[in-house]
This record gives structure tokens, sequence and C-alpha cells, in this order.
């Protein structure tokens, strides 16, 4: 196994690309050294290709709990009781402030989510009069993460500043019915047609430890191979209360740095960012781990209806591990709450 992962890093570093079948091979290990063996590869290929920059991104839940969606995981959903704050989309203003604190203490990306399969007429112009006015005020990324849209509407936030839109497979192909009965995996692979139709730069990835194989991991990798990807969020299942998810029981960190080396190896120019979960899921040590084998980004400031860890936390783990941050990166832009800032 040893001499299987020096022969793949060296394909990957000279140009090449790993098959599903060699990355299947690689999954199947779980002795800790050769573990070890693999995200010191990943961490190669990420030096080679990635910037010692972190990719960091902040985001803000920006109509909540609010989707007529079913998606398993999702405590957003209205077909669950979970407790999470119900509000309607924010005003630009409100968006407009939180992003201004953010950009104040050194955030760099900033993306507005939205809860719900779409935006009808109303939301959309008002959406889209927020990216102009964060545009014109902000120097921010602008990233977006507002379902399901028309190839038209992704030309009119490209033209209105936005860089960026997140829209996660969430899980392969196979897998995705046992997720989710309201939309199907054809609709959002779509979305993303559209952004690459419009040189939207591209973010998506999945969520681990919902119940998937080894081999529904790797085939969502290779799923989203189809795509130019710039960032590939890695979200790991933070169970919530009242979801048909709340009792799966959590996955092995060990699985989840592996499945994360294993991506850079299949995705080696994309910023592999840790995302929702990461905290519950990895802890520092993990995290750390997973930040020397393939990963280097995170979401920060917390997510959509879950606190994370303060940015200070955050930014001390990444200069453990070796990455540059910037000096003004110091203080958390917001506390993670139901309506503050997360990450795409």
């Amino acid at each position: 196994m040893m001499a299987l992962i020096q022969e793949l890093k060296e394909k990957v570093l000279s140009g090449g690309e790993i098959s599903s079948g060699e990355a299947l091979c690689l999954a199947v290990t779980e002795e800790p050294e050769i573990v070890d063996a693999l995200l010191e590869a990943a961490h190669e290929i990420t030096l080679h290709f990635c910037s010692q920059k972190p990719d960091l991104c902040s985001l803000i839940n920006a109509k909540s709990y609010l989707c007529a969606e079913d998606c398993g995981f999702c405590s957003q959903s209205s077909h669950y009781q979970t407790g999470a704050a119900r509000y309607p989309l924010m005003e630009p203003e409100e968006i407009v402030r939180v992003a201004k604190q953010c950009e104040k203490k050194g955030v760099q990306s900033f993306c507005i989510v939205t809860s719900g399969e779409t935006l009808n007429a109303r939301e959309f112009e008002q959406v889209l009069e927020t990216f102009h006015r964060l545009n014109a005020e902000t120097g921010l990324n602008l990233d977006g993460s507002l379902g399901n849209l028309t190839a038209g509407q992704i030309c009119k936030l490209k033209e209105a500043g936005m860089r960026r839109f997140n829209h996660n497979l969430q899980c392969s192909r196979d897998f995705y019915p046992k997720i989710v009965s309201t939309h199907t995996y054809d609709k959002r692979m779509e979305t993303l047609k559209f952004l690459e139709e419009n040189k939207v730069e591209i973010c998506s990835g999945g969520i681990l430890g919902m119940g998937e194989s080894r081999e529904d991991r790797i085939k969502l990798a290779f799923e989203l191979k189809a795509y130019d990807l710039h960032c590939l969020p890695i979200n790991i299942l933070n169970p919530r209360p009242g979801t048909p998810l709340c009792n799966q029981l959590p996955i092995n960190p060990l699985e989840i740095i592996k499945t994360i080396a294993i991506y850079r190896f299949i995705h080696p120019k994309a910023n592999i960012k840790l995302a929702g979960g990461r905290e519950l899921n990895l802890g520092v040590y993990f995290q750390e781990k997973a930040l020397r084998g393939g990963a280097n980004g995170l979401v920060v400031g917390g997510y959509l209806t879950t606190a994370g860890n303060p940015l200070q936390e955050d930014i001390n783990m990444l200069r453990r591990t070796g990455f540059l941050v910037g000096a003004n990166q110091e203080q958390p832009c917001c506390k993670g709450s139901q309506t503050s800032v997360t990450s795409c």
C-alpha cells in the first residue's frame, strides 16, 4: 500500500488523475501508519497546487427554516420540528451591516445563504440588490448559496458582483434517494452546469457520516470531477434533533480524515474546506491532521443553525499546521448563531 500511495502521488503531481478503482484501494486501508502516509502524500499535493494561505469563508443565514424540501439532515426543513429560528429574507441593510463587521475583522469571503429550494421573484430582486450594495460598499469576495437558480438569474448575480456559488451535491447519486425525495440529483447538477456556463466559480461538496458507504464517498468525489471546482466543502453530519438523521451514529474520525486525503488526490487544485460538524466530529487533534492531510481551508464563525469555534482558535490552529494567516484575522467577526455568520 505504501508503494501505491507514492505511485499515485507522483501521478497526481505530474498532472495525472487517479481512477475510482485506485481511490477505492486507498479507501479500504485502516492501519494508522498507512493512513498517516496517505495524509502526508495528500499534504504534499496540497502544497504543490495550492497557496499556503488558507481559504476562509464566512456566511450569513439570511433566510431560515422556511424550506419545503425534505433533506433528512437539515434542521431548516419545514417537514421537521427542530426548534431552529424561523425568519424571512433579511433586508439588504442588515446583511451589509454584518458583512462590514466581518470585513473589519479580517474575513475576506462572505456568503449569503438562504433556506429553500429556490427564491421567488421578490426575494431574488432583494438578493440582487444586496449583492449590488455589497459590491459597492465592501471589498469582500462575494458568494451565494441560494438553491436551484436559472441560468439567467445566475448571470444577473454575477453582474451584481457574485464571485462564487455554493451548491452541494451532498452525497453520491446512489445514496441521494435515502436523504431527499423532493428534488432530484439531476436538478442539483443542472444548477452546477449553469454556473459553469456563466463562468461563476463553483463551490460544491457534501456531507460525510449520513450512513453512506466508503464507495458512496468516492462516488461523490467523482461526480464532482465533472466540474472545475474552486471550493470543495467537507461537512460532517451534526445530527439535529427532530430530523430523520437525529440518531445517526458518528463516523470514525480516522475515516473522515482518510476520505479528505483521498479527495485531495481526486481534486488536487480545489480548495478543500472543513465545514459544518468539524468541531463535533474531529476535535482539534483530527482537524489538525486533516489540515496536514489534504484540507486547506475552513468555514469560520459558525454555521447555519449551530455555533463554531471562536475565530482566534481557528487562526491558532491554522498557524500550528503551517498555514500563513494575516495578522488582521485575530478576532471573531461575530458569534456563530442562528442569525449570524457561518460559512459556505
